[in-house]
């Protein structure tokens, strides 16, 4: 299979975790490990896929607008995203590599200053217009125009189209990992001009060149029906006659679903639910994502405002939570508790990176020379939403810290959206957030560079910066990889989050269904070759799912 030059030349790729805005962190958010959990993820050959049948894929939340530049999109859109459009390029089973998908190639010049992308040949979208250089130049210039894929893509300068199928981008600085932000999670599926020229209809026209073609949309319900792209360039794919997505927020309901066959697949991220699943639905195949890319759960913390602005007081809150008796109220103590920012799989894991374990006398001793030094007092809030589960582990965490001496407020819940606009604003102390799933730490940039508008944290931290710029800008390995461990020991031991555990995400199917892995991925030519690409963070794709008769 045909890597992108980067991947020749030793320089790695990313993966940007950018908009999981709606993956707040519940009680949901852990993950049994495969390990530790017991649970085996189906491997069986279930024979040569069949075609026709129709699937409802059951998503864990609804989404009113599907115009990709401006799209919140989280793993429920996205997954809806993965039918209907495809992406430049793709993730491989390597986290340093992305290949060329919609693309047929994506090449650097020799700075990294300048990519060019060629598109496939003969690809045409569902309305039948062709996929060429200036519909991919158009979704690049939409993208920039994004309510906060702006953010993603401020260091593009320019996007010309150079033939009909190519077009050049130029950056303001060199972008060594620019092939992974082709895909974003899935999230920057390729539109056609006719949708992105709709204006507010851009929301519900829905017209990609992705394996299934939309039926129809309920913005209301968010109900989403496909059926079978005839066309689609990657032939003999799809397998199925229509793929249908029915959002229902309650895990709950999704697993029962599940249990009564009422629902052909869902996905879920919790180690309830999956002792759930396993106990009251045994006939269910579960597919899980591995271990070493996982997202990461933990409390996020604004650390602008007291008390959270003191190394200490952060350390003295780290020392007394007891992260074990948090893991079992919400995951029955199955998911992996995490020491730091990325998984083991990473660039920049640092295997000797240790999180804080409880000590409760260390902890006080550092609240009483906070309360001395602040007029006695030491007190904070953390924000939840409406979920119960994720208030009953808050109220864990205020009762932990309350043992040392730290009061906690717990203030009404609030939606998700308001959240996000209280950390965007900084008038949060901390909150719940998952995210950061495992790929090039490129994908951290945003999230934690000084001055991005979603740097939650507020952090303006000269060698976290400094080591994000390093990463960003050079080619070589060595120093990239040098330059992730200094990012990463510097987010631990300052304890600017407090991180609980990684966040492991399964598909839950009726035995009758097959695919959820995918396809090995295309070559240049077309033809399927290597491995299918993997499940990131609950993210798989949908184009090889089949039904058996």
């Amino acid at each position: 299979m045909r890597q992108t030059t980067t991947a020749r030349r030793r320089a790695p790729f990313v993966f940007i975790a950018l908009l999981t805005l709606l993956a707040l962190f519940a009680a949901a958010c852990g993950g049994s490990s495969g390990s530790k959990g017991g649970t085996t993820t189906p491997t069986e050959d279930a024979g040569k896929p069949q075609y026709g049948g129709t699937i409802t894929y059951s998503i864990e939340a609804k989404t009113t607008a599907f115009c990709p530049p401006r799209g919140q999109f989280a793993i429920a859109a996205i997954t809806v995203v993965s039918a209907l459009y495809d992406t430049l390029t793709q993730p491989t089973q390597d986290p340093n590599v992305y290949a060329p998908y919609l693309a047929k190639s994506v090449e650097p010049n020799a700075d990294f200053t300048q990519w060019t992308i060629v598109a496939r040949p003969d690809v045409k979208f569902h309305d039948g217009t062709p996929l060429d250089g200036a519909a991919i130049k158009l979704n690049i210039d939409e993208w920039k125009k994004g309510i906060l894929l702006n953010f993603v893509y401020e260091n593009i300068f320019a996007t010309e189209v150079t033939a009909p199928d190519t077009v050049v981008v130029t950056m303001k600085k060199p972008w060594v990992s620019f092939p992974a932000f082709l895909w974003t999670s899935g999230r920057t599926g390729i539109a056609a001009p006719a949708q992105l020229n709709a204006g507010a209809a851009c929301d519900t026209l829905l017209i990609g060149t992705g394996p299934f073609k939309l039926k129809s949309f309920d913005p209301t319900s968010g109900d989403v029906s496909t059926v079978k792209n005839e066309n689609y360039w990657r032939k003999g794919l799809p397998y199925l006659d229509g793929l249908n997505f029915k959002p229902q927020e309650e895990s709950s309901s999704r697993l029962t679903g599940i249990q009564g066959g009422d629902i052909d697949v869902t996905h879920s991220s919790g180690g309830k639910d999956l002792n759930t699943l396993k106990t009251n639905a045994p006939q269910a195949s579960i597919v899980l994502e591995p271990d070493g890319r996982m997202e990461i759960s933990h409390q996020l913390n604004n650390v602008t405002r007291a008390p959270l602005d003191d190394v200490n007081a952060r350390r003295a809150v780290g020392l007394a939570i007891d992260r074990d008796r948090l893991n079992q109220l919400s995951n029955d103590g199955t998911s992996r508790l995490a020491d730091q920012v990325f998984d083991t799989k990473v660039m920049g894991y640092l295997p000797n990176l240790k999180y804080p374990k409880q000590d409760i006398e260390a902890s006080k001793k550092l609240v009483d020379a906070y309360k001395a030094a602040h007029g006695g007092t030491f007190e904070f809030s953390i924000q939840s939403t409406f979920d119960q589960s994720t208030q009953q582990l808050f109220a864990e965490v205020k009762r932990q810290l309350a043992v040392v001496g730290i009061t906690v407020n717990l203030p009404k819940p609030v939606d998700q959206a308001t959240i996000i606009s209280q950390a965007v604003g900084g008038s949060v102390d901390s909150f719940g957030w998952r995210n950061y799933p495992g790929q090039d730490p490129d994908t951290l940039y945003v999230w934690f560079k000084g001055g991005s508008i979603v740097n939650f944290n507020h952090l303006d931290d000269p060698i976290m910066n400094k080591a994000l710029d390093d990463g960003r800008t050079n080619s070589d390995p060595a120093v990239r990889k040098k330059a992730y461990e200094t990012f990463n020991k510097q987010m631990t031991d300052q304890l600017y989050n407090f991180w609980t555990w990684y966040t492991q995400w399964f598909v839950a199917t009726q035995p009758d269904v097959h695919g959820i892995v995918g396809e090995p991925l295309p070559d240049e030519d077309g033809n399927a070759t290597g491995k299918p690409v993997p499940m990131i963070a609950g993210i798989h794709q949908t184009v090889g799912m089949w039904k058996s008769k």
